[in-house]
């Protein structure tokens, strides 16, 4: 009995648990004199942290689940009628997971990995009233995203100005798509390839460098408040070096190309076809997250989500919402 009490002890010593599920919403309600559609909207929010540590040794595992829904009156053909009718459509749909083991080197530095997938839940449409097979836009796993990197990680250990600095000097960042209705859409289309990843295949890795920077801090009274932001930024430059070669020949085919179209496009004297290899770009991703604790069990909060992947899209990619809801979270012991 003893030794199981110890090894109980131990378990909770060396353990933290904590699962904060949100559950968040907002309406709009008017009569036909005031004017606009009703509408409601309602975001669940599962976040996940599990921290082991054994000195040295330490892995921290981190999550989050988000899935939101609206409903908007929309026209929807019924027949040879068109009717307005309220549809529930998904408009946030998103999760992710990451480890990060590490061994300390100091009391502030130490050798780090990280391995992170993220991806969706379910099906993605063109819109609330074009969700067909024909109208799929993503799935899930159709894309999801993997880094998996190795380096180390600096804690300023200041309760103040607690940021947390991991610099992968090496690191692998792919996507993955698995799902042969959506390759099969793209294909339909005559895409040659979906999410980057070319359409004969399955998966798209690349090497290079990556930097993590984090910052969590708490202020007032019961922690009431709380300011997180996380910025990722990746660069495959062993990837552009590695294939330099094809690239450069790849670009001087569409400079050949541009300019045998200039002169005419003459089937005689058309330049050969080369394979396509274009020269990654920097990845950014900067994502914030604003919470008001206003009592134990309800909350509002602010997340805005900004990413930059040429490969994805040429334009930066922006997203937020602002919910009031209920929160609460469940921990294994106090920090």
């Amino acid at each position: 009995a003893r030794e199981r009490l110890e090894r109980k002890r131990i378990r909770k010593e060396r353990n933290y648990v904590q699962l904060s599920p949100q559950i968040q919403g907002s309406m709009w309600a008017a009569n036909k004199a005031w004017g606009g559609d009703n509408s409601i909207t309602v975001l669940a929010v599962l976040g996940f942290n599990h921290r082991y540590n054994k000195s040295p040794f330490s892995v921290n595992t981190i999550g989050e689940v988000r899935m939101g829904y609206n409903n908007v009156r929309v026209d929807v053909p019924e027949g040879e009628e068109t009717v307005r009718k309220g549809v529930w459509y998904k408009n946030v749909d998103s999760w992710w997971i990451q480890s990060q083991p590490a061994r300390q080197i100091n009391a502030r530095w130490a050798y780090s990995a990280t391995a992170k997938v993220q991806s969706q839940m379910t099906r993605s449409y063109q819109s609330r009233t074009a969700q067909e097979d024909a109208n799929l836009t993503s799935a899930f796993f159709a894309p999801a995203y993997v880094t998996l990197a190795l380096g180390f990680t600096y804690n300023t250990g200041k309760p103040k100005f607690p940021v947390t600095l991991t610099l992968s000097a090496l690191s692998t960042n792919g996507t993955v798509v698995y799902n042969q209705d959506l390759k099969e859409l793209y294909q339909s289309r005559g895409a040659t390839s979906y999410f980057g990843v070319d359409i004969d295949k399955h998966a798209q890795f690349s090497g290079g460098s990556q930097v993590n920077i984090n910052f969590n801090r708490n202020w007032g009274k019961n922690n009431w408040f709380n300011y997180r932001t996380e910025i990722i930024a990746y660069y495959g430059w062993i990837t552009n070096v590695m294939n330099n070669s094809k690239i450069k020949a790849y670009e001087t085919y569409l400079d050949e190309l541009e300019a045998w179209k200039a002169a005419g496009s003459n089937a005689d004297t058309k330049p050969a076809s080369v394979p396509r290899h274009e020269r990654l770009h920097p990845t950014v991703g900067w994502k914030n997250w604003v919470t008001l604790k206003l009592s134990n069990y309800i909350s509002t909060s602010f997340y805005h989500e900004l990413q930059y992947n040429k490969q994805q899209n040429t334009a930066v990619r922006m997203y937020s919402t602002l919910t009031l809801g209920l929160s609460y979270s469940f921990a294994s012991k106090k920090k």
